[in-house]
């Protein structure tokens, strides 16, 4: 059965670093594996080429010597339900990062479905 999102949806935006872990695992991917494994409608990783965050630390990709940590921002979109219920895994994931969360306007969500690939 595909899925389909109501007009309405929240995004859900995740700021983190590119070396941040979970146990032996990228950050980002166990928050997009979490994310599909909770059948939420889709995660998108975004890789920074700079930023710097609360402690006011300059990370960018010129710098990689100086900067190892590039900045990442998971990108997740679904009902507010659905998004509700996801952030107690990211309370306990996210240790150092900041969280949002912001209403969107969904005008298209269309695509195959894993089945219709064959």
């Amino acid at each position: 059965m595909p899925h389909s999102l109501p007009e309405q949806g929240i995004l859900l935006r995740i700021f983190i670093g590119d070396s941040d872990q979970y146990g032996k695992t990228p950050l980002y991917e166990a928050i997009v594996l979490k994310a599909r494994e909770l059948r939420l409608a889709g995660a998108t990783v975004f890789k920074g080429i700079m930023g710097f965050g609360k402690n006011s630390r300059l990370r960018a990709a010129k710098f990689v010597e100086l900067s190892p940590d590039l900045p990442v921002v998971v990108e997740i979109i679904d009902t507010e339900e659905k998004i509700n219920a996801f952030l107690p895994f990211l309370d306990e994931v996210v240790t150092n990062g900041l969280v949002t969360l912001e209403a969107v306007q969904v005008v298209k969500y269309v695509g195959e479905t894993p089945q219709e690939k064959g």
